[in-house]
C-alpha cells in the first residue's frame, strides 16, 4: 500500500496481523526495502503481532529524496502510525533501521511501547566509529563510479558464508537495481546518530542484538548500546551478521518473540 504523506512524500508498506495487536514496526537497512523482512512478517503475525514494514524514504517504493535527515524517517514513521490511528508501536529495526529507530525513540518516547534494535551503532565518536562511517560513504561513491553490478559482486563476497545464502541472494539482487545515490544521502545521515545514553530504558523495555560473524568491533558497538540504556537485553546471535534477521532468521525471530512475551 501506498500513503502520501503531509510533507508531499510517499510510503509504500506492507501491513499483516491482527490490527488490535501489538504493532511492530519492523525497520530495513542501507540499501534494502520491506522485503529484508520476508522471515517475519508472517511468522510475527502469525504470533497475533500487527506488523507494518515500510520501505524508507530513499528505499524500495517510497519517495526519493534530495536531502535525508534522521528527522526525515521519524517524520514517516509518525504519519504512518497516524494514518494507521496507533499512537504507540515498537520499532524493529536492524542496521540503518536500527539507528532510525534509536533516534525515534530518543525524540518520540511517547509514541514507543517496547524498542527492538540488532546489528547497528549508536554514535561515531572514537577514531575508530568516525573511520568506519567515513570509509562506508567512500566505498559507495566508490560504486557509484564501478556500477551496480560491482556492488553486487561485493555482497556476494560479503555473505560468501553458506549459512547467509539468503542474505546473499537478497543482496545481490537488490543491489543490480540499487540508486547508489540515495544509499550516500542515507548513509550521511546516519552517521550523524548521538543516542548513546540518551533513551530511558525505565520507560521504554529494550532488546538489542547483534550477530557474532563481524567481528568484536561491531559486537562492542552493540553492546555500547545495551549498556547505556537501563536494564537491556543484550544478545549475541550465533552465525549471523548484518542483517541477522536475513542471515539467521530462526534465531532473531527467537529472541525477539521471547522478549516480546515478557510483560
Amino acid at each position: 500500500m501506498i500513503i502520501e504523506n503531509t510533507d508531499g512524500s510517499r510510503t509504500f508498506f506492507v501491513e499483516a496481523g491482527p490490527t488490535d495487536g501489538e504493532t511492530l514496526v519492523l525497520l530495513h537497512g542501507l540499501g534494502a526495502d520491506h522485503e529484508m523482512w520476508t522471515p517475519q512478517i508472517e511468522t510475527f503475525a502469525e504470533r497475533g503481532y500487527h506488523v507494518l514494514a515500510p520501505d524508507l524514504l530513499g528505499h524500495g517504493q517510497s519517495s526519493r529524496a534530495q536531502t535525508l535527515t534522521l528527522a526525515d524517517w521519524e517524520r514517516q514513521i509518525i504519519h504512518l502510525l497516524d494514518f494507521q490511528g496507533l499512537q504507540r508501536c515498537t520499532p524493529v529495526g536492524v542496521s540503518m533501521g536500527g539507528v532510525i529507530a534509536q533516534s525515534f525513540a530518543m525524540h518520540h518516547p511517547d509514541r514507543l511501547r517496547r524498542l527492538i534494535l540488532c546489528d547497528t551503532f549508536g554514535e561515531l565518536k572514537t577514531w575508530k566509529e568516525k573511520l568506519l562511517g567515513v570509509s562506508q560513504i567512500a566505498g559507495l561513491h566508490l560504486f557509484k563510479l564501478l556500477g551496480p553490478n560491482m556492488l553486487a559482486r561485493s555482497m556476494a563476497a560479503t555473505y560468501k558464508a553458506p549459512f547467509a545464502r539468503a542474505a546473499r541472494d537478497y543482496f545481490v539482487t537488490k543491489s543490480q537495481h540499487a540508486d547508489i545515490a540515495q544509499m550516500i544521502l542515507a548513509r550521511k545521515a546516519i552517521n550523524r546518530i548521538d543516542a548513546i545514553g540518551k533513551i530511558d530504558g525505565q520507560r521504554t523495555p529494550t532488546l538489542v542484538m547483534v550477530g557474532d560473524q563481524f567481528g568484536e568491533f561491531f559486537i562492542r558497538a552493540n553492546r555500547k548500546i545495551a549498556d547505556a540504556i537501563a536494564s537491556a537485553r543484550f544478545v549475541i546471535l550465533p552465525n549471523a551478521m548484518d542483517p541477522s534477521n536475513l542471515v539467521n532468521p530462526a534465531a532473531f525471530n527467537r529472541e525477539v518473540l521471547d522478549f516480546l512475551s515478557q510483560e
